[in-house]
């Protein structure tokens, strides 16, 4: 197409595309490319004008191309939107990222490089900032909390340099505002109307933002966007396996081995946490010598890892409801021709009051008495699990734990701040400084009020049967009988638990007497941070051989993190208010997952959440005690209470050094930096410390005294990046750097917390010797950063306009990694006094308090702690990338284009520690139709399966997702040169999340969120 343009509007252009996908230091690249096609107004230049799509992958391939660091990002489509449901949903096209759809509520989360999102620094406009503090470890930036119509781009910095902020181990993922002066002057608003096929849900949305040049020299932009949020997730959830016992089937022990005991062992297994090997004297709650009576030829004939079966079904529905307020602001002036001064500023809020969950959870909970709990009988044929398990996939059943857990789970995220920047620079010198404040601010709030039918003896009415489906959830049938399941009574006299049961109501008088509990408790957890930093750069343009300029800077940053939290109880609330009409059939019953849940249960009563709430406060406080946030008594001897209540600053003073150099090496361009960056933290935490040990389950704020832990440390972090031009098209980039990351304040407990009371250890009781356990939580103030020291190469060749094709290698060797262990090999020091105990011993498989013990006593130390391996771990992978336009065809063929990534990523760790969240595959498949009049883009992500945190152990616990593909659709159509109508589809394939424990028929979690379809109108003014 031949357009006649002037080069002023080339520049502009240029700029604004440079702009976007760059952010600050793009600006510069932009120019620098843009200058030499400056000639007269009457020149007229080929150009080819490209938007939506197009404009998108190509801002990115120019971005790359011109960076010196390996970077990948995505930028605003050219219609000022990001075609997909969220960032993390946009992100995950990036080669090397993951979305982790764990992540309830939409809170898109992203994994960088296979490594759990806290690996990873989120930065705006390259600066530190306060975005909404992690509740949790392993987590990544709710990215979800901010709306991306507020952005411009999101640069993915896989290998940073000396003057980068560090803190990212797996890279930096930064979020780019584009300042005033380099936007295009005018206007843009937006209307979006999201429909969820789950619940048949819809959701507005609206934007609008200006953008003014009030002279050549001084500009201001301001953004600010609405959406509602109002979507489910539906989840069956197979909580627990447990292997089969006397107890829990109803069979006396000779009974129990001549059914069921070719399963089992006839000797006492090996105590290992990794190993399944269960004994014929466990399932029978026996010791050996006293089982050995009932071993026949029977006894292990076919396996001694047991038989096994569900033990715990849920079935689950969250509906996320609330709104999101974004906005973002700025003012940019240009004195004179050396000088720039810049303001810009943020603010988002995400406010789910209302969001709801809703459970119906039924559990086996066999009596010590055999047949006095809940009693199943397996029906078929076990099969044999990957791990040597044998499992039954049907059981019918009586006396079941049946609960109704209706929660309000409010959930809250903010961030806020703003960025002061003043560059100044001639031929000689830059000079930069920054001044950054920013708060953030997490809260989720839980308030569960269950109705519970609760396992009895004699029996509580409930029957069913249940078939788990393996891993076909199509297969999965569960019913329950009577219905109502669960019920309320109107006028119900209901009596409170006491200080030793303290979230429990019942229904006459003792439970013991009743036939129902009501429970009402909660957690509430909030996070608060705050960062202020002051940068300042200068930079000295030399001509010293290949060097062509030194570069250092000075970076202070005060961290606050300040965390609280608790459980709460139900006394003094006012029982009197409740009544029947507040407990319904779940509304939602009619199409739980969608209809692919098989035959899931009907029989699921929910309750009005809001009036039942309403009805029961205010409570009464308890002998003077606090009241939480929503008005109930906080539990203070749980050790919610204990841990979450601290906090936790960091002092941070940086300091940089690096040279720029661009010479040529046998005929070829050869550029890039080398320098190393110093880094000294000084560390505070101030947290509360156990006084006198709690004598009920609800304890008192006075059992408590503040403690202050201070720690020190510092590091040298040298980094070298070159950019070698192999021919004009082909680059090949090399990086070498080390980075390191600060452990998440919520990832420990600074102080340690002792349960002195010695609980007796049936099953290891045995003769005239009586086994009895203590508990350690080994506070672990002393923490240290984990380091990598990481190796990049990527080749690229640009093959044509926009065109690239690319191969990237990494490798880290990470360091320090934090665990979370038992191992009394570790935990058990010979001198125990601290913890109250004396000496201790450990005998290779227990750690014995040995100044407790006696003839015939023994007492066992289980201590629980974090600490910093001693071992490495390794990452490494290799990414391909392909991206092509292909407007070099001829006819309509020249209209298509797409890209292809692939990510191949691995690991090695101890074994103690096994790495979560890595997906050896991940592969992107985008392909594009544009016309200047509409276009329709199709993307295709596939995530091979991934372990999930198995907190310090491969136990049976451990859970992996399996392998997971979506297809994905946008359109867009252009009505008139500035209005446009478009249409994204997400998840057309209606895929679901699966989760399977060690093999894929032990199945543990299957999610359903359905599809959603997002229109919008967009108006340029």
């Amino acid at each position: 197409m031949q357009v006649k343009i002037s080069p002023r509007r080339v520049l502009k252009v240029a700029l604004l595309s440079a702009t976007i996908i760059g952010g600050l230091p793009a600006i510069a690249a932009a120019q620098e490319a843009a200058a030499p096609q400056a000639a007269s107004q009457g020149d007229t230049l080929d150009a080819v004008v490209v938007t939506g799509f197009k404009q998108s992958y190509a801002n990115a391939v120019r971005a790359k191309k011109n960076a010196i660091e390996i970077t990948d990002g995505i930028s605003s489509d050219g219609l000022g939107r990001f075609p997909d449901l969220n960032v993390g949903e946009a992100l995950q096209r990036i080669p090397g990222v993951q979305i982790n759809r764990e992540a309830e509520g939409r809170d898109a989360t992203i994994n960088l490089r296979g490594m759990p999102g806290e690996y990873a620094r989120t930065t705006l406009n390259g600066q530190s900032f306060a975005y909404p503090p992690l509740l949790r470890d392993n987590q990544g930036t709710p990215l979800g909390a901010f709306n991306s119509d507020i952005f411009s781009a999101f640069v993915i910095q896989k290998s940073p340099m000396a003057n980068t902020v560090s803190g990212g181990l797996s890279g930096n993922v930064d979020m780019q505002i584009a300042p005033a002066l380099s936007r295009k002057d005018g206007g843009v608003a937006k209307l979006s109307y999201e429909h969820n096929t789950l619940g048949d849900l819809n959701a507005p949305a609206a934007t609008l933002g200006y953008n003014k040049h009030l002279t050549d020299d001084l500009a201001v932009f301001g953004t600010i966007a609405y959406k509602k949020e109002n979507f489910r997730r539906d989840t069956v959830r197979l909580n627990s396996y447990d292997y089969l016992t006397s107890a829990m089937t109803g069979l006396s022990p000779t009974q129990f081995n001549a059914t069921y005991g070719q399963y089992f062992s006839p000797t006492a297994c090996p105590t290992s946490a990794t190993s399944y090997c269960r004994s014929l004297g466990q399932a029978l709650g026996l010791s050996q010598a006293a089982a050995t009576p009932f071993v026949t030829s029977n006894t292990g004939s076919k396996a001694t890892n047991g038989v096994w079966a569900n033990s715990q079904i849920r079935q689950y529905t969250r509906m996320n409801v609330g709104k999101v307020w974004s906005g973002s602001g700025g003012i940019e002036w240009k004195p004179n021709d050396n000088t720039k001064i810049g303001l810009i500023g943020f603010k988002t809020d995400r406010n789910l009051p209302d969001t709801t969950q809703y459970f119906l959870i039924n559990t086996v909970l066999p009596s010590s008495t055999a047949g006095a709990g809940t009693v199943i009988t397996p029906t078929g044929t076990p099969i044999q699990t990957n791990d040597g398990r044998y499992l039954y996939e049907s059981y019918s059943f009586a006396n079941m734990n049946a609960l109704s857990s209706t929660r309000l789970y409010s959930q809250r995220q903010k961030s806020d701040g703003l960025i002061g920047n003043i560059d100044w620079s001639n031929d000689d010198w830059r000079l930069a400084g920054v001044l950054t404040a920013s708060s953030g601010y997490n809260a989720s709030v839980e308030t569960e009020v269950d109705v519970a039918n609760y396992t009895r003896a004699g029996g509580n009415g409930i029957t069913g049967s249940l078939t788990t489906g393996l891993d076909d959830i199509g297969a999965f049938k569960y019913a329950t009988a009577p219905t109502p399941q669960n019920s309320l009574t109107t006028g119900q006299t209901w009596t409170w638990g006491g200080p030793s049961d303290p979230t429990a109501f019942y229904n006459n008088g003792t439970k013991a007497n009743s036939t129902n509990q009501l429970q009402i408790q909660g957690t509430e957890s909030f996070a608060k941070s705050d960062v202020k930093t002051a940068a300042f750069d200068v930079e000295r343009f030399v001509k010293f051989g290949p060097i062509k300029s030194l570069q250092a800077g000075v970076r202070l940053e005060r961290e606050k993190f300040v965390s609280t939290g608790y459980r709460v109880y139900a006394y003094g609330a006012q029982t009197q208010n409740i009544t029947s009409s507040m407990m319904v059939t779940a509304p939602f019953v009619d199409d739980f997952m969608g209809g692919s849940a098989g035959d899931y249960n009907r029989n699921w009563q929910v309750l009005n959440v809001h009036d039942f709430l309403n009805a029961v406060r205010p409570v009464t406080p308890y002998q003077s005690g606090g009241l939480s946030s929503q008005g109930f008594n906080i539990q203070y001897a749980d050790s919610s209470y204990y841990d979450k209540n601290f906090t936790n600053e960091n002092d941070v003073n940086q300091f940089y050094v690096q040279a720029k150099y661009d010479t040529e090496i046998f005929g070829h361009g050869v550029r890039g930096n080398f320098g190393g960056r110093y880094e000294d933290t000084d560390n505070t935490i101030t947290t509360l410390d156990r006084v006198t040990p709690p004598t009920d389950s609800i304890g008192s704020s006075t059992a408590f005294k503040t403690d202050e832990y201070k720690n020190k440390y510092h590091y040298f972090l040298p980094s070298a990046i070159f950019v070698a031009d192999v021919t004009d098209d082909l680059i090949l980039r090399g990086a070498y750097y080390k980075t390191y990351v600060r452990p998440h304040p919520r990832q420990y407990s600074p102080s340690t917390k002792v349960s002195p009371a010695q609980i007796l250890n049936s099953s290891l009781t045995s003769g005239s010797v009586n086994v009895y356990d203590v508990s350690v939580a080994i506070g672990n103030n002393k923490l240290r950063p984990y380091l990598a020291e990481s190796f990049d190469l990527s080749l690229e060749w640009y093959n044509r306009p926009n065109g690239l094709i690319s191969l990237a290698y990494f490798h880290k060797n990470i360091t320090n990694r934090i665990a979370t262990t038992t191992d009394p090999s570790i935990l058990c020091p010979a001198d125990g006094s601290t913890w109250g105990f004396g000496a201790l011993s450990w005998d290779g498989t227990y750690c014995n308090a040995t100044s407790l013990s006696s003839a015939n006593k023994q007492v066992h130390v289980n201590a629980t702690g974090a600490y910093n391996l001693d071992k490495p771990t390794t990452v490494e992978g290799v990414e391909f990338n392909i991206q092509q336009n292909l407007d070099f065809l001829p006819g309509f063929l020249a209209n298509f284009g797409g890209s292809f990534n692939y990510a191949y990523t691995t690991s090695k760790s101890p074994a103690i520690a096994p790495f979560p969240g890595i997906s050896k595959h991940n592969v992107n498949m985008i392909g594009y139709y544009e016309t200047p009049k509409y276009g329709v883009r199709v993307v295709y992500n596939y995530r091979s399966d991934y372990p999930l945190n198995a907190n310090g152990t491969y136990t049976g616990a451990a859970r992996s997702v399996r392998a997971r593909g979506q297809l994905d659709l946008s359109a867009s159509y252009n009505v008139t040169d500035n209005f446009t109508l478009s249409l994204d589809a997400y998840n057309l394939t209606d895929s679901k999340r699966f989760e399977y424990e060690n093999d894929t028929k032990v199945s543990r979690w299957v999610d359903y969120d359905g599809r959603t379809y997002t229109l919008t109108a967009r108006a340029t003014f």
